[in-house]
């Protein structure tokens, strides 16, 4: 039964991709990122979008057709349904609130179709859409069927669809193992098809074991399995292979996990003898269980039943796959190594466990590229306070099976010593109630190098997008909530690069960042909202697009003058479609040019601020006035006002002439 269910679900599933999203290397007019979406709640079906290019402007017609509603003998009709069409970022026309046409004005470019639909009671969901010139000429046509997302196996269960060909005629083996990890599954079956339907394997294998068939080259064959763990673990892992029985020679191999088990760690071994080691690191807290199994080829290896070393194993140059399945009250974690004595592990990584229904804080490993230097180094976690600030936040730096330093408890910086090798950094964080972003670096001790950087989302519906900068710039980030078919219950972007957040928004609107070259992440929520009145769709529409942010740079030929000066301005923007000035001038200026100030009397300022691409950039120039003269003069023994320098050389230069009159009158 559990392999029938899963062959009659299997066809139900598809892949819905994000359509319009990608990075690329950044320069000017073109877009870091370019994203535009329709989302949906999970109880929802999954919304519809096509894309269309216009090659030619004019008018062009969008027609919706609800297939299911002209079904025969039985509609099958979608209780709502609804159509918009976007450019640029931008809704183009009214959208369809029911099945029909609409008609828009185009210029050349690239279009995308949303559609959101509520299903009938009957279920169905089949949609037709064409999109016609104004010639009636067909341009482009979709079919799409608008249905709840796949659907999900039992936490309990698991299974297996696969196709696989043999090289020669012959007589195979069919092994199926329950590898017991972290104990036997309760039900375990396995049977082989050809593509056309015909059993192989007959009667099926319904239990651990092995069985003969004769398989043929050239024929497809499909390999059916599943496996069910008892539901008070939610755990356990088997095994499918089929091997020549002639020569050995593996024709399929795999290794399935059943519920909660981990994913496990892959390393390829040269010939030797190696031994497992697994370590309780008690980081949160101490494990309750931890169990530890090498598998190579889907066969057991070597075992461990709690931590500690394993007994030694002989390899052979091959793949082999190591899995922990390990129990804990909340929050626990561990180290593994593989490797033979003496020598620097083959494997060595930490992972975090956290038990189903934990209330406390949820763990994350992140393995980091290999130390090459061994010394000091700055381990950093970051709490973003995006959407709301963490309840709490720590970490640590694994190495060698072995915490480095003192644990983090809390946001901050630790200074830890490493070894040239693989390190492992364990971040545990529990989320605030509307979801929580945090960041993790480690860094050399002064900062000018970074082995690893990351920002991650927990606990509500985070997307991440990682975009590369090659050249430095300021780039303008631009998110809309599209309101189609209804407005976003939540909307809000962050881009950070490793601790840093260089730019944020909520709800909507633009924000500029500078960048240097380098990897930056844009952290993004965004939820369906509900409706106030009916249809209901639960869905909403965002754009979100970062493109080559405008520059400014202002100068002036002196920024320092008498009293009386005047200072000639120049000034170059860049990706920009209108320049303003204030402060010293005023009025709308061009996008490049000079400017002769009047004469200044005061120590003034310029500013220049340029739009584009939604944001702005601001330059400015400060010109400072030399002080005016007081203008007094003075007689007899009164003072004066203080004398320029002018003044003051002629008065010297008259001193001078009077003493040169008196000496010759004194000679004569």
């Amino acid at each position: 039964m559990i392999i029938r269910g899963f062959i009659e679900s299997a066809g139900r599933a598809f892949l819905v991709a994000l359509l319009m999203g990608f990075a690329v290397s950044a320069h000017a007019q073109s877009p870091l990122l370019n994203e535009l979406h329709t989302i949906a709640a999970v109880s929802q079906p999954v919304p519809a979008e096509h894309s269309f290019d216009v090659t030619l402007a004019g008018k062009y017609t969008i027609t919706l057709a609800d297939v299911g509603a002209t079904q025969q003998p039985t509609p099958l009709p979608l209780t709502a349904v609804s159509l918009a069409v976007t450019s640029n970022g931008q809704l183009v026309g009214k959208p369809l609130t029911a099945a029909g046409s609409l008609t828009i004005d185009a210029t050349v470019g690239t279009y995308v179709v949303h559609v959101v639909g509520i299903l009938g009671a009957a279920g169905s969901g089949d949609i037709g859409i064409q999109v016609t010139d104004s010639t009636g000429a067909v341009v482009s046509t979709f079919s799409d069927s608008l249905a709840p997302p796949p659907i999900t196996l039992p936490p309990n269960e698991a299974a297996l669809n696969d196709s696989f060909t043999v090289s020669t005629d012959g007589t195979y083996t069919v092994t199926l193992t329950d590898l017991s990890l972290p104990q036997p599954l309760t039900t375990l079956t396995a049977i082989i098809t050809t593509d056309t339907g015909q059993i192989i394997t007959n009667p099926p294998l319904t239990a651990a074991g092995t069985l003969s068939v004769s398989l043929q080259h050239g024929v497809n064959y499909r390999i059916f399995a599943a496996g069910l763990a008892d539901s008070t673990v939610n755990a356990g892992l088997f095994s499918a292979n089929v091997v020549a029985s002639s020569d050995g020679t593996i024709a399929y191999s795999r290794v399935v996990s059943v519920g909660q088990s981990p994913a496990p760690a892959s390393v390829t071994l040269m010939p030797g003898s190696y031994t497992l080691t697994l370590t309780d690191l008690k980081l949160p807290a101490a494990l309750t269980t931890a169990v530890g199994l090498v598998v190579a080829n889907g066969l057991p290896v070597t075992r461990l039943n709690a931590p500690g070393t394993s007994a030694a194993f002989t390899a052979v140059a091959a793949t082999y796959q190591v899995y922990v399945a390990a129990t804990t009250p909340n929050s626990g974690s561990y180290a593994l190594s593989l490797g033979v004595a003496g020598s620097a592990p083959a494997l060595t990584t930490a992972r975090i466990v956290t038990a189903a229904g934990a209330t406390g804080a949820t763990g994350y490993a992140f393995d980091v590229p290999p130390v090459q230097t061994a010394g000091n180094y700055s381990f950093t976690t970051t709490d973003f306070a995006f959407p709301t600030r963490v309840v709490s936040l720590g970490g640590a730096v694994v190495q060698n099976g072995a915490a480095v330093g003192t644990p983090l408890t809390a946001p901050g910086t630790q200074t830890v010593p490493l070894v040239a090798g693989p390190a492992t950094l364990l971040i545990f964080v529990q989320p605030g109630t509307s979801g929580s972003l945090f960041g993790t670096t480690l860094t050399t001790s002064d900062g000018s190098s970074s082995l690893f950087e990351t920002t991650q989302g927990v606990g509500d519906l985070f997307s991440v997008r990682q975009v590369a900068v090659t050249t430095a710039a300021s780039y303008a980030v631009n998110v809309a909530d599209l309101g189609f078919p209804a407005s976003l219950g939540s909307l809000a972007v962050i881009v950070t690069r490793g601790s840093t957040q260089v730019g944020a928004i909520f709800g909507g609107g633009a924000f500029a960042f500078d960048a240097t070259p380098g990897n930056y992440l844009v952290n993004f929520v965004a939820v369906p909202g509900t409706s106030q009145q009916p249809p209901d769709y639960q869905a909403g529409t965002y754009s979100l697009n970062i493109t080559t942010g405008p520059s400014a740079k202002l100068q002036a030929d002196s920024t320092s003058i008498a009293n009386g000066g005047i200072v000639k301005l120049t000034w170059k923007s860049q990706n920009a479609t209108a320049c303003t000035a204030s402060g010293g001038w005023t009025g709308t200026q061009l996008l490049n040019g000079s400017f002769t100030s009047p004469a200044l009397t005061q120590n003034t300022t310029f500013t220049l601020t340029c739009t584009g691409n939604g944001v702005n950039a601001v330059s400015t120039v400060n010109v400072t006035v030399a002080s005016a003269p007081s203008g007094g003069s003075s007689s007899g023994g009164g003072g004066g006002g203080s004398l320029d320098l002018t003044t003051l050389l002629l008065l010297g230069v008259a001193a001078l002439i009077a003493s040169q009159r008196v000496r010759r009158g004194s000679i004569l």
